[in-house]
C-alpha cells in the first residue's frame, strides 16, 4: 500500500511491477464488463511500485507482431489485404469499427432473491465500451492472439465457417478480487465483416456486496486491417501530484508512435466501473473535477487507466494504471 502522508511529493505507479491479480482488480471494470451488473460498487486501490509500462497486456508495434519497436511511421490505414480463408490464417491485424449492430442484448442479475433482467440499452453500451479496446494481432507463427485491457492475451482457435468465412472462437476465465468472469468469444469472418456471439458469466467474490450476472449478446461489425506501425507503445512511468488548489495532477512518458491519450477513471466508493474522462495530446491531465477532490480521501481511493493511441485511431489495449490510495490502503 502507499503511504498517503506528504502529499505534496510525487508518487510513481506504474504496471509493468503490478501482478496480474493486481491489474485485474483496478480493471475489472473497463476490462470486464462483468461487474457493470453488481449492485455495490466491488473495486479496489490497486498496489504498485515504481518501474516502467505494463507488460501483460502492453502491445507495441512490430514488424509482425507486439513486443519490439517500431519499423516505420507508416500513419494511412493499410489496404485490406487479400487472402483466402480456406487455409485458416488471416493476413494480418486488425480492430473492429463502431458502431456495433447488435441483433440481441439479454442478460440477468441474479440474487438471493431471485432474477432481473437487465436494461439492454445499457448492456449495449458497455458491450460496446469493452469490445471497442479489443486488438486481434496476427503473431511471426501465424497465430492470432486477442489483446484486451489488464488481460493476458489469449490465443483464439481458427476453424472453416459454413458460410466460407473464418470461425474465431476462444473461451476466457479471470480471477480476480472481485470474482470470477467466465467469457466465450465466437465470431465468423467474412471479408471485412466480424459477426458474433458472446457469452459472459460473473460469480462474484464472497468478499464483496454484488450479484452474480449472465449476459449474452449477438451483433456484426465491419473490421478495419491495422498495420504493425500504427499500434503505439503504452505509456509510461505514470505518476500523480496535487496542485496548490487541490487539483489532481497525472504526468506520463509518451508511447512511440502514440499522438493521443485516452483517460479513464473509477472512484471506487462511486463507480461501478472505469468513465472515460478525456482525450489529450499532451502526456499530462489535471483532474480538477469536484467529484475527484470530494472523494480523493475516500476509503478505497481513486485509480486512473491511461492507453495511447496511434495516428489512425488504433489503441494500443495495454495502460499505465495510476492508483491513489484511499482509507482503506492506511491500514
Amino acid at each position: 500500500m502507499f503511504n498517503t502522508s506528504g502529499l505534496s511529493d510525487e508518487r510513481r505507479v506504474t504496471a509493468p511491477q503490478f501482478s496480474h491479480r493486481q491489474v485485474l482488480r483496478c480493471l475489472a471494470m473497463l476490462a470486464i464488463l462483468s461487474c457493470l451488473f453488481i449492485t455495490a460498487a466491488c473495486g479496489g486501490s490497486v498496489q504498485g511500485s515504481t518501474g516502467g509500462s505494463q507488460g501483460a497486456a502492453s502491445v507495441t508495434a512490430t514488424s509482425t507482431a507486439p513486443g519490439a519497436t517500431p519499423t516505420s511511421d507508416e500513419a494511412t490505414a493499410p489496404p485490406a489485404p487479400a487472402w483466402d480463408s480456406a487455409d485458416l490464417r488471416v493476413p494480418g491485424n486488425f480492430v473492429l469499427v463502431l458502431p456495433l449492430q447488435f441483433t440481441l442484448a439479454r442478460g440477468v442479475s441474479i440474487s438471493d432473491s431471485g432474477v432481473t433482467p437487465l436494461d439492454e440499452g445499457t448492456i449495449r453500451n458497455e458491450i460496446t465500451e469493452e469490445l471497442r479496446h479489443l486488438l486481434f494481432v496476427i503473431d511471426s507463427s501465424s497465430t492470432m492472439k486477442i489483446y484486451s485491457p489488464g488481460v493476458t492475451p489469449v490465443t483464439a482457435h481458427l476453424g472453416r465457417a459454413s458460410n466460407g468465412g473464418l470461425q474465431i472462437s476462444y473461451t476466457q476465465n479471470v480471477d480476480s478480487q472481485a470474482g470470477t468472469v467466465s467469457i466465450t468469444f465466437e465470431g465468423t469472418l467474412l471479408k471485412d465483416q466480424l459477426t458474433i456471439h458472446y457469452e459472459q458469466y460473473y460469480n462474484p467474490s464472497a468478499f464483496i456486496n454484488a450479484n452474480a450476472s449472465d449476459v449474452v449478446v449477438t451483433l456484426s461489425a465491419h473490421i478495419r486491417w491495422v498495420a504493425a506501425s500504427e499500434i503505439p507503445a503504452a505509456p509510461r512511468n505514470g505518476a500523480y501530484h496535487f496542485a496548490a488548489d487541490g487539483a489532481i495532477v497525472l504526468t506520463w512518458q509518451s508511447g512511440q508512435h502514440a499522438v493521443a491519450y485516452e483517460i479513464y477513471r473509477q472512484i471506487s466508493d462511486v463507480d461501478q466501473q472505469f468513465r472515460p474522462l478525456a482525450t489529450v495530446s499532451a502526456t499530462s491531465y489535471t483532474d480538477s473535477s469536484s467529484l475527484a477532490r470530494q472523494n480523493l480521501h475516500s476509503m478505497k481511493g481513486i485509480v486512473y487507466a491511461i492507453f495511447s493511441v496511434g495516428p489512425t485511431g488504433v489503441e494500443n489495449p495495454g495502460p499505465i494504471v495510476v492508483a491513489i490510495p484511499g482509507q482503506a490502503s492506511q491500514g
